[in-house]
C-alpha cells in the first residue's frame, strides 16, 4: 500500500500515540490533516479471537463478546492477583494502545464512522451525536470530580483544560435552539446505547475508580487528535463553510472540538500519556484498566450504531433548521426567508436618499416662488 494510501484512512478517536518531538514542532502542519482520528492500527492480532465481526462490503456488524475472564492471558506480563507489587515502568498509556488494536478497527469500519469521515453525515445526525455524548461527558467528569484524589484518577485529571460539558450545550443551543436544550438532556430521554454507557461508567467506578482513566484516555485524547480533523470536516461538509470564508476560523457549532485552554495538543497529549505511563498500578489493575479501555471503544461504537439506526428508521429529533416545514410550499415563505426580502439593500437606500433630496428641494423651490407672489 502506498504512503497516500494509509495517509488517506482515519478514523474518531485517533490516540497519537506515535507523535514525535518533530510532530510537536509541526503540530500545525498539512500532515496531520491526514491523520487518522482513532490512530490507524494492525489489524493482526490474538485478541481478535475474542471478539465476533462479519464484513459485507467493508459494512461491518458487530455484536463483541469480550471475555473478560481470559484477556490477561493475551497480555504481557499478566499475572492475575490483586496483592502484588507496584509497577516501575507499567507504561499504561502504550498498554492501552496495544490492547484496543482490534476493537479500534472495528470503530474505523462502523458504518457511521466511515460517513462521519467522508462528510456525509447530516446536521440532525451530528446534533443526535453531541446530544448522546453530552450524557457521556456529564457522566464521566461527575465521576472524575468525585474520584479526583483516588491515587491514579488525580494524575490525568484536567477539568480546566479538558471538560467538555459547557461545550456541548453551546452545541446543543446551535443546532437546537435554547428553549429545546433543557428537554434534550433529561436524563429520561437518553438513548439505550447511552444509558448502557452511562452504567458501565458507573460500574466501572464502583469496581475500582483507576478504571475511569480508561473512559478519559479514549475519550479526550481521540478529541484533541482525530477530533480536530473531523472538526474541520464538519465545517466544509456539514456546516458549508468555506476555508477561505472568514467564519473558517469560528468554533461556532463546534465548541466540543475547541479546547480553548490548551495552547499546544501534542505536548499536552505526551503529558498526558507520560502521566499515564508512569501510574502507580499492580499489573492486576494494569490489566483491568487496558481491558475496560477495549470496553470504552465498544461503547463509544454502540452509540455510532445507534445512531445510524435513528437515521436509517428516520427517528432522530429535528434540528433547528428543520422545524419550518411549510404547508404550501409555492406560498409560504421561512421567516428567514420573508426578513431577507424586506431587508433594505445598499440600492434602495441610494434611491430613497435621492428622492429625500429631490423632494426638500422642490419644496424650498416652491416655497420661494411662493413669497414672490
Amino acid at each position: 500500500m502506498s504512503a497516500a494510501a494509509v495517509a488517506s484512512k482515519a478514523c474518531p478517536f485517533d490516540l497519537a500515540n506515535k507523535e514525535t518531538e518533530v510532530d510537536i514542532v509541526n503540530n500545525n502542519s498539512n500532515k496531520q490533516e491526514a491523520a487518522c482520528p482513532f490512530a490507524t492500527m494492525g489489524k493482526n492480532n490474538d485478541m481478535g479471537d475474542m471478539m465476533t465481526q462479519s464484513s459485507v462490503d467493508h459494512t461491518i456488524t458487530h455484536e463483541y463478546d469480550v471475555k473478560r475472564s481470559t484477556i490477561n492471558r493475551y497480555l504481557p506480563e499478566t499475572q492475575n492477583k490483586k496483592g502484588q507489587e507496584y509497577l516501575s515502568n507499567p507504561q499504561l498509556a502504550s498498554a492501552m494502545k496495544e490492547g484496543t488494536r482490534v476493537v479500534h478497527s472495528a470503530a474505523e469500519n462502523s458504518v457511521f464512522t466511515k460517513r462521519f469521515l467522508n462528510g456525509t453525515i447530516t446536521k440532525a445526525e451530528y446534533g443526535r451525536y453531541i446530544n448522546s455524548l453530552y450524557f457521556v461527558y456529564k457522566t464521566m467528569e461527575d465521576l472524575l470530580n468525585q474520584y479526583k484524589d483516588h491515587l491514579i484518577v488525580k494524575m490525568v485529571y484536567f477539568p480546566y483544560e479538558l471538560n467538555r460539558i459547557n461545550s456541548l450545550i453551546e452545541d446543543l443551543e446551535y443546532y437546537f435552539g435554547k428553549d429545546r436544550v433543557e428537554e434534550l438532556i433529561d436524563p429520561k430521554n437518553a438513548t439505550p446505547a447511552v444509558k448502557n454507557y452511562m452504567k458501565a461508567l458507573k460500574d466501572a467506578a464502583e469496581k475500582n475508580p483507576a478504571l475511569l482513566i480508561a473512559h478519559s484516555y479514549t475519550r479526550y485524547l481521540g478529541d484533541l487528535s482525530g477530533g480536530q480533523i473531523l472538526a474541520k470536516r464538519l465545517k466544509k461538509h456539514v456546516l458549508k463553510i468555506d476555508v477561505t470564508d472568514l467564519a473558517w476560523d469560528s468554533s461556532e457549532g463546534l465548541e466540543f472540538y475547541s479546547f480553548k485552554n490548551i495552547d499546544n495538543h501534542a505536548e499536552f497529549k505526551n503529558l498526558y500519556r507520560s502521566r499515564l505511563d508512569n501510574a502507580h498500578v499492580t499489573q492486576y489493575v494494569k490489566d483491568l484498566i487496558v481491558a475496560e479501555a477495549i470496553y470504552s471503544f465498544e461503547l463509544n461504537i454502540a452509540i455510532f450504531d445507534e445512531i445510524q439506526a435513528l437515521s436509517d428508521a428516520n427517528e432522530l429529533v429535528p434540528i433547528r433548521d428543520e422545524l419550518v416545514v411549510p404547508r404550501n410550499k409555492k406560498n409560504t415563505v421561512t421567516t428567514e426567508t420573508a426578513s431577507k426580502k424586506f431587508l433594505p439593500n445598499a440600492d434602495w437606500m441610494v434611491g430613497f436618499a435621492t428622492g429625500a433630496a429631490t423632494l426638500a428641494f422642490g419644496i424650498s423651490l416652491y416655497m420661494r416662488i411662493s413669497e414672490k407672489f
